[in-house]
């Protein structure tokens, strides 16, 4: 009995040197609460460690073919601060100058004023200058007959930008924008009318954007790069299917753009229809291949096909390219 007792005793003892105490009514060791929590408290609101690095895919437009292209770039993420937010701040801020033909799609003077997760959409408020005609618009763009068409659609690119770039990080499936009028912060924003964004659509109050899914179209994949410039060939669009030729490959360089331009209008026949197979993206993610089936006609009223013919790409400062010896190949091949 009494070495029983000195076991309790010992036992008690040792719980209230590690900062436990004896419950005298259960008889079980309870734990007291330290002053300051000892863990790391996570919240949807913070992201993840101090000091820690991402290296994430940002969005911006290409030159003026009205797609997107993407930047690799590392950035920090302080304590407390969510993924999400940098990556808006770095479209925000545009790309790199290393990234020539990359353009930044954010109008002047536009923040980021609130984020909130809800439900997989991300709610993205962002200040009243986003809705801004773009700094070329004319001041009575909304008359001219392009630039209705046009400024929505710039618009649209540069939220599918912050779409992109937020689904890329695999947390949410969508994003709803919103905008603080204001421009206090105060409050989240507010949703806005869908003719800001769609042409054509009525300016009715009631018609409000919804949460925007990213659209593949928008995007410069190797795929489309290939759809884009053939269509540029079937358009004789030169000056705009120079931008998506590569500058060299392992059969040399691309001419300059006026022997380009005087070799593609030289061809004696025009392309008249295509179709643009699958990409096969290279394991080291800087080449590809894509199959195309082309309808050529000829001067004299003759026609002919060139099926599955593959297409070789390059990444050029995050864009892909079609390689110039792989165009001719197809062009000048047959």
């Amino acid at each position: 009995m009494k070495r029983s007792l000195a076991l309790a005793m010992c036992a008690a003892l040792m719980a209230l040197m590690a900062g436990c105490s004896l419950d005298p009514l259960s008889g079980r060791l309870t734990t007291a609460q330290p002053d300051e929590p000892t863990y790391q408290p996570v919240s949807p609101s913070a992201d993840r460690l101090a000091g820690d690095e991402r290296t994430v895919t940002l969005y911006f437009g290409f030159g003026d073919m009205g797609m997107l292209a993407t930047e690799s770039r590392t950035i920090s993420v302080s304590p407390g601060t969510r993924l999400e937010q940098r990556v808006i701040e770095e479209l925000i801020s545009g790309p790199d100058a290393a990234h020539a033909q990359l353009r930044s799609l954010m109008p002047a003077g536009v923040r980021l004023m609130q984020l909130e997760g809800v439900d997989g959409v991300m709610m993205v408020t962002l200040s009243g200058e986003f809705l801004n005609a773009p700094a070329d618009a004319p001041a009575d763009w909304e008359g001219d007959a392009y630039w209705a068409q046009e400024v929505p659609r710039r618009r649209m690119l540069a939220l599918q930008s912050i779409v992109c770039a937020l689904t890329d990080l695999g947390r949410y499936d969508s994003v709803q924008l919103l905008i603080d009028f204001d421009g206090d912060g105060g409050r989240q924003g507010e949703r806005v009318q869908r003719y800001y964004f769609y042409p054509g659509t009525a300016r009715d109050a009631g018609v409000l954007l919804e949460a925007v899914r990213r659209d593949e179209s928008a995007v410069l994949t190797a795929r489309n790069a290939v759809g884009a410039a053939l269509d540029c060939l079937q358009g004789k669009d030169w000056e705009r299917l120079i931008q998506l030729i590569a500058p060299g490959d392992s059969e040399g360089e691309r001419p300059s753009q006026e022997e380009a331009q005087a070799r593609l209008q030289g061809l004696g026949y025009t392309l008249t229809g295509f179709e643009v197979g699958d990409a096969m993206v290279a394991g080291d993610g800087g080449s590809a291949t894509v199959c195309v089936d082309v309808q050529l006609a000829y001067g004299d009223g003759d026609a002919r096909e060139v099926n599955a013919f593959p297409l070789l790409l390059r990444r050029d400062a995050g864009a892909w390219k079609v390689t110039w010896s792989s165009l001719m190949g197809l062009l000048e091949g047959y």
